[in-house]
């Protein structure tokens, strides 16, 4: 920045007290007429020139603020006009006391717009991962045909997040089977069509209903409290409670459960009645009670506490995503803010913020937070997205497209004493295959063939130390984004990976562990634990709902 010299100031005395107006009547008096009027004339110009200088200002400090990393918040991008009259968690002074029943009240006939209608497993580890709203926008019980749908929903609108071709990938939610596949409704009763992947997710939502702390969250580690006398094994590491209490919330709004939802059921093992919607509430309750200043949720307490902020962060993006809720909408974006934050200078993501080196796995629950909040229109730098795939690009070989943790290269990755003895598998390449999609959207990019390929000689199998259920996720994402849900290699897939789980999930015969799958089992499981591998299963099965297909309408045919 340049300083010009100090001038100097002709300093004039102010005339006597009285004096004031004589004195001004004889200066102009005694001014010639032309030069009155040059001067009129200059004060006129120069009161235009500052007005102008200021707005040319405006818009050049909104060009840095765009183009600059992290350090100054992201220009919000405009949402529709809020007709709802819904205000903000922050207008609420929002308390885990007062979290109110509803924020978006039934609107006015004369306001109708019908156009409305229309790795917590840490794979990687080197130390020890609706929507529409019409004038009945309250009602979203399923099978309401004033409702709001999505996922299993019935007759109302049902959608979906896009990202691609498949069913609104050019808008910001995709519309009908587009990117879902087979896509299953229900009827005005809330009944199901009884095949058997669509029970297991059921059953998954149960288990997890079952286990939820009363405070809204769910515990790795101490979740067998709720068990009663026959209690579920499995239990996991408690510094990963906000991480799991992300995946579970997932879980549910995967299907299109959201606040809003009324659809209740009996609990088979603890014969209580459970609202589908308290249960979302009260997890992205304990998420928005558990955000600090900065954003992140969860807490830093823990070593890898990046993992818990990421998945949290998508969890709270999907939930305002679904909804358009404002009670959501702060928390959500701050969350994705400290996600930019924390990012590693021109690069991606490690354990803990603006780390000086970059893991893979981390930054696969990063992107996926990110994608989940450009899609909800909520305000995310690219530069954020362009470091992403910078790292990925650098990470992964360019001859077999594998790519790897830490850098390229890199070997198998294991906790020392847990899962050497794990088959190691190309997850990685997965989450990097799935990262390139949602960031560059390239059909012909190379790498993502040859991922597919990778993965395609690597189906799930369960059981033998083969067990992974962190790749079973992202393999599955990557593959219905490449083809699915028609193509071959996401309909092979699939078919070996709901073999491996459907049957392997608890029946009922097995008690309170009914609906869940084991820990002992899976390559990761011993850190999330029994919450862990029952949520990422769930939304293993939930491929078809939650984001639409990128090339695989066309590449299905």
């Amino acid at each position: 920045m340049t300083h010009e010299a100090p001038q100097e100031v002709e300093i004039v005395a102010a005339p006597e007290a009285g004096g004031v107006t004589r004195w001004v009547e004889d200066q102009v008096r005694n001014t010639p007429w032309w030069l009155i009027s040059i001067a009129f004339h200059l004060i006129v110009l120069a009161g235009m020139t500052v007005v102008t200088f200021k707005e040319e200002i405006k818009v050049k400090e909104a060009a840095v603020v765009m183009r600059r990393h992290v350090q100054d918040k992201p220009v919000v991008m405009e949402r529709p006009l809020d007709i709802t009259g819904s205000k903000s968690a922050k207008d609420l002074n929002l308390t885990a006391s007062n979290f109110p029943e509803n924020d978006q009240p039934v609107l006015d006939d004369a306001m109708d717009h019908p156009e409305a209608a229309v790795n917590i497993s840490d794979n990687g580890i080197d130390g020890d991962t609706m929507l529409g709203q019409d004038k009945n926008g309250l009602s979203a019980d399923w099978g309401d045909g004033n409702g709001i749908g999505r996922g299993m929903g019935g007759p109302g609108s049902n959608k979906s997040l896009g990202v691609g071709d498949g069913g609104g990938g050019s808008k910001r939610f995709g519309n009908g089977p587009g990117g879902r596949g087979e896509f299953r409704k229900r009827d005005r009763n809330g009944t199901r069509d009884g095949s058997t992947a669509e029970n297991a997710v059921t059953h998954g939502l149960w288990w997890l209903g079952r286990h939820q702390e009363a405070n809204g969250s769910w515990s790795s580690a101490a979740f067998d409290h709720h068990c009663g006398a026959g209690k579920c094994n499995g239990l996991g590491y408690n510094e990963y409670d906000a991480g799991v209490t992300g995946l579970s919330v997932l879980a549910f709004l995967g299907v299109g459960y959201t606040h809003l939802s009324k659809e209740t059921y009996v609990d088979p093992i603890s014969k209580k009645t459970m609202c589908y919607g308290e249960i979302v509430k009260a997890g992205v309750k304990w998420l928005m009670t558990n955000q600090d200043a900065e954003g992140c949720f969860g807490g830093r307490h823990g070593s890898k506490y990046m993992y818990n902020h990421a998945i949290a962060a998508l969890a709270m993006a999907e939930a305002f995503g679904l909804t358009d809720s404002l009670l959501f909408k702060d928390s959500a974006q701050r969350g994705i803010d400290f996600l930019c934050e924390a990012q590693s200078p021109y690069k991606a993501w490690r354990y803990s913020k603006r780390a000086p080196d970059n893991d893979t796995s981390v930054t696969g629950w990063a992107v996926m937070a990110l994608k989940s909040a450009e899609i909800a229109k909520l305000a995310v730098p690219r530069s954020a997205f362009e470091g992403a795939k910078a790292w990925i690009v650098e990470c992964t070989d360019e001859a077999y497209y594998k790519t790897g943790y830490t850098a390229k290269g890199t070997g198998k990755v294991v906790v020392d004493g847990k899962n050497n003895d794990w088959e190691d598998h190309p997850a990685l390449s997965a989450v990097g295959m799935l990262c390139r999609i949602f960031i560059s959207h390239d059909e012909k990019d190379p790498a993502l063939e040859g991922g597919a390929r990778l993965m395609m000689a690597d189906t799930p199998v369960y059981g033998g130390k083969k067990t992974d259920y962190y790749y079973w996720y992202y393999g599955s994402l990557a593959l219905f984004q490449w083809d699915g849900p028609d193509g071959k290699f996401f309909k092979e897939w699939n078919k070996a990976m709901t073999s491996a789980l459907i049957p392997t999930q608890h029946a009922m015969k097995d008690g309170c562990e009914f609906g869940s799958w084991d820990v002992n089992v899976d390559r990761w499981g011993f850190e999330g634990g029994r919450v862990y591998t029952t949520a990422i299963n769930t939304l293993n099965l939930e491929v078809y709902y939650r984001y639409a297909s990128a090339f695989g309408v066309k590449r299905g045919k």
